[in-house]
């Protein structure tokens, strides 16, 4: 009697025993996954500006398949130690050692693995705003030359971009507008690798001319003619 009570709990012990050792296995089993990191650039100082960047690089990774399979693209960077002092096109030859990630992982594959950036000195300097009027005004009205407070913006950026940019932009609408008026908006810079930096909001007033009312007193003087 004892034996065959035995018997039945010891293929489950068993069982259970076989299914634990599978999950191990298959816990420890080798597996690869590409991931699209993205790419920290680090530049000696805030004397530079580093632009034409690679944003994301595709890392082939290998190491246990349970751990690949957590993998994603935030817990896995690719990050450029910028050479100091070096302006002008940089040559970068990424390694494994250039990727960070949170656990033990081998490195199998960057592509790309070679590129060229732009690295500058960065240059900060004082440009002119001036107003860009869209739209159309109410009927009849027309606009003066608007006056932007303050007409200046300290800029920052690569040196070659920064000496190109003349002026900066304060859009603003007319539409609608037949009367003077005073508009707050964004100071805009036309070029994305030159940033403003103070101020970021200007005031912009436009002068309106009103349409002009034109009455006639014709049928009136027709009616008194008539009487």
């Amino acid at each position: 009697m004892n034996g065959r009570v035995q018997l039945p709990i010891f293929l489950l012990a068993f069982v259970i025993a076989v299914a634990v050792k599978f999950t191990v296995h298959e816990a420890e089993q080798i597996s690869e996954r590409v991931i699209e990191a993205p790419v920290t650039y680090n530049t000696p100082g805030d004397d530079f500006v580093t632009f034409n960047l690679v944003p994301a690089v595709k890392v082939g990774l290998r190491g246990k398949q349970s751990e690949i399979n957590q993998l994603t693209a935030f817990n896995v960077e690719v990050v450029v130690e910028v050479p100091e002092g070096q302006v002008g096109p940089v040559d970068v030859n990424l390694t494994p050692e250039d990727v960070r990630t949170q656990r033990e992982f081998d490195v199998i594959s960057l592509v790309p693995n070679r590129f060229t950036i732009q690295v500058e000195r960065r240059l900060d300097t004082s440009v002119r705003i001036v107003a860009q009027l869209m739209g159309e005004p109410a009927a009849g009205a027309r606009h003066l030359e608007p006056v932007v407070t303050p007409n200046t913006a300290q800029v920052s950026g690569p040196e070659s971009h920064v000496r190109q940019v003349l002026e900066l932009t304060a859009p603003v609408r007319l539409d609608g507008h037949a009367r003077t008026f005073t508009d707050t908006v964004r100071v805009v810079s036309q070029n994305p690798l030159v940033q403003v930096i103070e101020p970021t909001f200007v005031e912009v007033m436009v002068p309106m001319e009103e349409p002009e009312l034109s009455v006639t007193f014709e049928g009136l003087s027709q009616e008194s003619d008539g009487e």
